[in-house]
């Protein structure tokens, strides 16, 4: 097949455009042509590293002139081609999709990378005085702009039935909506001793070592893993933090909350992903909401094909994973108390780690293998293609 991949969002370093450089990567090992888009030079991104290359603008005005300007370079890689998959951030964008189907008379696969943002996100971030933050992610990803599409393409991907519950409720057909977890490439978690992962990344080689890697945005709850950690820090002398950071987010509020630990964290910039997941003993991810980021998050995805043991926040999306095993222990969100209570299990048991670590892979190589999905995308083009007029697609 002849495809053209392509997304709007405007900065390189993104689970986003991760995700569909390496859907584009397992297709053109299959033997397709794919053609990438998107508002930067994608010349070298299917077979670069993303931690290699620019992360993009970052201020709303700019982002948003970025994304309209890559409309129509969308719809001429478009021409010649059997298909479009075009991701788009929320359903809140389901109307630039209408227009990408019928600029280009290309059948138009969306996928939704995350869901819209409701009050609730908005009421507790007023709690947290974060509502700045908050206030503009929901003026432009809400259900109101949810309802602009005319749900022109003949099929729309997302990653959970909570998204699937979204879409439906939007007025989507129910039977265009395919329920398809995104693509996170095993390749780029190559695995490694922990004593060679922390020499390379300058870690302690034998402390108890807690990590987290990725942005400082208020929505991954950062700073509340550095208030577990000075919780976890008084009861475990020996403990250790890794932070990786991205770069974007502010650390400010992270560096004021491990007030007096600065001896017992490692500050690092952005890292290779597999060499981290190696390093550390449980991985941290203790987010404050799913709204605003890529779901599945591909962190948890790759913890779990890592065979990383977890600890996440007990939300109602992350649910749809961590109920079908034991592959993470959950705290409710903004609880550093119960988030240092699950850090210090998994660290004070060698035995629980290693089941946890076994349960992860089992449950990947089930739901989650990379091979087995990108087949699934194929069967999903393949059936888009002999029916334009739309069809019934296996959820």
């Amino acid at each position: 097949m002849h495809l053209c991949l392509a997304s709007l969002h405007p900065r390189i370093l993104s689970g986003q455009i991760d995700n569909l450089a390496g859907l584009g990567r397992a297709l053109t090992r299959r033997g397709h042509d794919v053609a990438l888009v998107a508002p930067f030079d994608t010349s070298t991104l299917l077979n670069a590293s993303l931690a290699d290359l620019d992360t993009g603008p970052r201020r709303l005005i700019p982002a948003a002139r970025a994304m309209l300007a890559a409309l129509p370079r969308i719809v001429r890689a478009a021409h010649g081609r059997d298909l479009v998959h075009l991701a788009l951030p929320t359903p809140a964008f389901g109307w630039i999709a209408d227009l990408v189907q019928a600029g280009t008379g290309v059948p138009t696969v969306v996928g939704f990378e995350g869901h819209l943002v409701g009050l609730g996100e908005l009421a507790a971030a007023g709690r947290r005085g974060a509502l700045s933050g908050y206030l503009p992610l929901w003026a432009i990803n809400n259900r109101l702009l949810g309802r602009l599409s005319l749900h022109l393409c003949p099929a729309y991907v997302v990653s959970s039935g909570f998204q699937r519950q979204e879409l439906v409720g939007l007025g989507v057909p129910a039977e265009r909506i395919v329920v398809l977890p995104n693509v996170v490439e095993d390749g780029k978690l190559a695995a490694s001793a922990a004593t060679a992962a922390r020499l390379r990344l300058g870690l302690p080689g034998r402390a108890p070592l807690v990590g987290y890697v990725g942005h400082f945005n208020d929505v991954k709850g950062v700073d509340v893993l550095a208030a577990a950690f000075q919780a976890l820090a008084a009861r475990e002398p020996s403990a250790r933090l890794a932070l990786a950071w991205s770069g974007q987010g502010d650390p400010a509020p992270v560096r004021a909350a491990l007030g007096g630990l600065d001896g017992r964290v490692s500050w690092l910039q952005k890292v290779h992903v597999g060499a981290f997941l190696s390093a550390v003993d449980v991985l941290a991810l203790p987010y404050r909401s799913t709204a605003g980021q890529g779901l599945f998050p591909s962190l948890v995805l790759e913890a779990l094909q890592a065979g990383r043991p977890l600890v996440t926040s007990d939300l109602p999306l992350l649910r749809e994973i961590t109920s079908l095993g034991p592959v993470a222990l959950v705290a409710p969100p903004e609880r550093a108390d119960l988030l240092a209570d699950r850090l210090g299990l998994l660290l004070g048991s060698e035995q629980r780690r290693r089941e946890m670590s076994e349960a992860q892979r089992s449950l990947a190589r089930a739901h989650f293998a990379p091979d087995t999905l990108v087949r699934r995308y194929e069967g999903l083009y393949a059936a888009v293609l002999g029916d334009r007029d739309g069809v019934a697609l296996a959820a």
